[in-house]
């Protein structure tokens, strides 16, 4: 079986490609103050690293980076815009953790694909609180080298 992904340090197409994307796909009179096209191109251009995931045929089929933290520069905030069939990959991790002594961010409770997937591969996932300003339950996930290389035991944490 051949490799379904090619995972590389994003160029500015990777990101242009997705960005058009979402744009298509937004609804038109979602109420958002942002478009989510616009947050993308902020988020990159406030990351210290963005990862693409290319397809067999070349075409980007996820992105994901980190940010610092606004209020912790040893902090590396995780974002990630993939398509529902990509799962993100441990190597990257291990270069974010490179740069970041921690790797973190706050996700929907509703989630629950997502916050399986990051603890599969050993993020830490705190206790959903509630957030008045997402109108949601917001679990912490988090990452750090010990977790990443199996210090942590993820399988145990509480959802």
């Amino acid at each position: 079986m051949g490799l379904r992904y090619c995972i590389r340090p994003a160029t500015s197409v990777d990101v242009a490609f997705l960005a058009a994307i979402m744009d298509e796909n937004r609804e038109p009179w979602s109420g958002e103050e942002m478009v989510p096209m616009d947050r993308l191109l902020q988020t990159c251009a406030c990351s210290a690293q963005i990862w693409a995931a290319r397809d067999t045929a070349g075409t980007p089929t996820a992105l994901w980076g980190v940010a610092p933290a606004s209020d912790d520069p040893q902090v590396g905030q995780l974002w990630k815009l993939a398509c529902e069939s990509f799962d993100m990959c441990r190597l990257v991790f291990g270069e974010m953790l490179d740069q970041f002594l921690r790797l973190e961010n706050f996700i929907d409770s509703r989630k629950v694909r997502a916050i399986e997937l990051l603890r599969a591969v050993g993020f830490a996932v705190e206790p959903a609180l509630p957030q008045l300003s997402a109108e949601a339950d917001l679990h912490l996930v988090w990452i750090d080298s010990n977790r990443l290389h199996g210090g942590g035991r993820a399988g145990l944490l509480p959802n």
